[in-house]
Formats: structure tokens, C-alpha cells, sequence
């Protein structure tokens, strides 16, 4: 576990909903015992919260119109590209990606 993890974003669901629960879980054991999880999906994906109800994961949604969601895509993509530290660290966590699924 990783000590003092206060929030685990995710910006895509695990194929198993087991995966996300170990996951959100490390926020649960850290330093504090308590954590906070953020999960964003398309409403492809909205399905999986139906996974989660049912391994009885507390899960509170929100919805978010369109107009009110920035597209900020092309803006990482610049300040990745552009910081050292930033860029080696997506490789990393691409690199780990890969490797997870692969496995």
C-alpha cells in the first residue's frame, strides 16, 4: 500500500470492479484510515456502477452538463510535452498500464 493517499481519481473503470474496489481501498488504508474516491465515466461506461451497488460500494453521482466541461485534453498533452518530470511520469504510468493488462 502506498502511505497517506487521501483520494484515488480514476478517469476509467477497471474491467473488474473487484480491481476498483482494491484500488479505492488503499485511500481507505492510509495514514488517516479514511480516503475519498473519484470516478469519472461516459455514459458508455455508466453500467458499471451498477457493480458497484451491487458489492454494496457506497457510490454518490453527479452529473455534469456539457457546456460546463472544459475540454482540456490539448492542454496536458502541451505541459506534459513540455516538462521532463511530467512527461517521463506518464511513460511510467503508461509503461505500468500496459503491463497491468498484459499480465
Amino acid at each position: 500500500d502506498i502511505p497517506n493517499v487521501d483520494w484515488i481519481i480514476q478517469f476509467d473503470p477497471p474491467d473488474d470492479p473487484k480491481e476498483y474496489i482494491h484500488r479505492v481501498g488503499r485511500a481507505a488504508r492510509g495514514a488517516k484510515g479514511t480516503g475519498r474516491a473519484l470516478l469519472f465515466l461516459i455514459p458508455s461506461e455508466l453500467k458499471f456502477l451498477q457493480y458497484l451497488r451491487k458489492a454494496k460500494v457506497t457510490v454518490n453521482e453527479y452529473e455534469f452538463p456539457a457546456k460546463k466541461i472544459a475540454n482540456v485534453q490539448s492542454q496536458m498533452e502541451d505541459l506534459v510535452q513540455k516538462n521532463y518530470y511530467l512527461n517521463r511520469s506518464a511513460r511510467d504510468a503508461y509503461r505500468s498500464y500496459l503491463m497491468a493488462y498484459s499480465s
